[in-house]
């Protein structure tokens, strides 16, 4: 009996023997306490990190941490095993001579009987081959501006070039082995970015094909960036899912480009029918407006009739008149101005008429800000336009105020805002466009030629919804002290 529990127990010893060195072989194994002492390391990880056993034993995993992954990194992988849940992942570690070395790691907590982690223990694959080459794909990535990620089968992210992490406020690293969904619900700062660049995801998926979208996506700064985003899916041999290629590009100042053109393009056509028709009109409208003020002698009796033609004639003519600066500009004395003085003498001139409309106009005009290089009949009949506008969406009165400040590059912005029934959003972004309008009798020629004049002046003009009604008209000029200038300088281009 004695002798068979021996031979029993030398069978065991020996089965125990080559486990231990299959493993050693095979697995760089070690064991720590909870607060990360190392209490066991097998020969591999010896052999691997170049520290004896007796440096390790009693140390403290920090002995070999490379300083290639941030805080956030390791806390979450101590968040994890501490809840009692295996956590699996790639490290870079630093061997004792210096060099570095990469681990396939997988830790798992040990619980005693009250379900809380007594020590982990971790098994290692070194994988430095690979990683070295994930590198090199790694540095032809990461300088480029296109948002780069690569994604396994199940949606897991593997990798994102800086660009990426940039946009989605990510640190490097934390985000892999993570879905979207799981990013998101982890790191709420990057959902309102995240949710539109990768809700398409099955789509493509079920399309089985490479597919081109463009997103809208949320900045930090409150703004919005247009992407255009390529998703190519890749499968194994065997049609099963291998992983994803995503790639974003930044195409908003393609967009703004493009609007620009299609807009000058716009104008430039209104413009010749203009040249062709406004003549055409003015004559007969000539010899009408002489007729009518020869039936008004005639006939005294019928001077209200007569005075609400005449109006309608004048508000042909002013139209026509619009259509004519379109498709003739007058010549442009650029000059330097105060843009106080502009402001202030277009108040002073609609003043009156917002009196009469119940209308009180108020302004906040520093004469301290910086001079303008401007055209100023040009940019006072932007300004003339603008509270016209603003006073015709007001038909029960209110306030106008007119306020305008400096900001860090030196461009002044001015800012109209009305208490008028606002515009539809949809209108916003086209406000400008030949012949849109929101007023019942409006043809938008008012606000299209607004708009070209402040494009001679290299300014921007954006319309913006106020609340709780009304809307905000904002003008940018560059200012002489301006980072960016008019690209009308004395007459020559900068």
């Amino acid at each position: 009996m004695l002798r068979e529990t021996l031979q029993t127990m030398e069978r065991l010893l020996v089965e125990l023997t080559d486990l231990n060195t299959a493993l050693d072989k095979a697995l760089i194994v070690a064991i720590t306490d909870v607060q990360g002492t190392i209490t066991f390391a097998n020969g591999k990880f010896c052999e691997i990190s170049k520290y004896s056993l007796e440096e390790l034993l009693g140390a403290n995993h920090r002995i070999i941490n490379s300083g290639h992954h941030s805080k956030e990194f390791f806390r979450q992988m101590y968040r994890t095993i501490a809840n009692g849940e295996i956590w699996t992942g790639e490290i870079k570690n630093r061997a004792k001579d210096g060099s570095f070395y990469w681990m396939h790691t997988i830790i798992v907590p040990l619980m005693d009987e009250h379900g809380k982690p007594y020590q982990y223990v971790s098994f290692r694959n070194e994988i430095t081959e690979r990683k070295l080459e994930e590198e090199k794909l790694d540095a032809l990535i990461a300088t480029m501006p296109d948002i780069v990620l690569f994604q396994d089968g199940d949606g897991r992210w593997l990798k994102a070039n800086d660009a990426a992490t940039r946009l989605f406020t990510l640190e490097p690293e934390v985000y892999r082995g993570l879905t979207s969904r799981e990013i998101s619900a982890e790191y709420p700062q990057c959902q309102v970015a995240l949710q539109p660049f990768a809700e398409s995801d099955n789509r493509v998926w079920d399309a089985g094909e490479t597919a081109y979208e463009e997103c809208a996506i949320a900045q930090t700064d409150g703004t919005e960036r247009i992407y255009q985003v390529t998703k190519v899916p890749v499968y194994h041999k065997g049609g099963e899912r291998s992983g994803m290629i995503v790639i974003g590009r930044d195409v908003t100042e393609q967009k703004k480009a493009e609007e620009a053109l299609r807009r000058s393009e716009t104008i430039a056509a209104v413009g010749q029918l203009a040249s062709g028709i406004a003549h055409e009109i003015r004559n007969p409208l000539a010899a009408i407006k002489w007729s009518v003020e020869v039936l008004r002698k005639a006939n005294p009796e019928t001077e209200q009739q007569i005075d609400l033609i005449v109006s309608e004639l004048d508000r042909v003519d002013s139209i026509v008149g619009e259509l004519l600066l379109v498709a003739k500009p007058h010549d442009k004395q650029f000059g330097i101005m105060n843009i106080h003085d502009i402001i202030q003498s277009v108040v002073t001139l609609m003043v009156g008429h917002a009196r009469k409309s119940r209308i009180t106009i108020s302004t906040d005009v520093p004469e301290t800000l910086p001079l303008l290089y401007c055209e100023p009949h040009q940019l006072k009949q932007v300004f003339i336009n603008l509270i016209k506008n603003a006073m015709e969406a007001m038909d029960r009165g209110g306030y106008i105020r007119v306020e305008a400040d400096v900001d860090a590059a030196q461009d002044i912005h001015v800012y109209i805002t009305d208490e008028g029934t606002g515009i539809p959003p949809e209108l916003l972004k086209r406000l400008g466009e030949p012949f849109l309008t929101t007023k019942e009798k409006g043809t938008g020629l008012g606000l299209m030629v607004t708009h070209k004049i402040i494009q001679d002046h290299n300014g921007t003009l954006k319309f913006y919804a106020h609340h709780p009604q009304g809307t905000v008209a904002e003008v940018v000029l560059h200012s002489v002290n301006s980072a960016t200038p008019s690209v009308l300088w004395y007459g020559k281009e900068k």
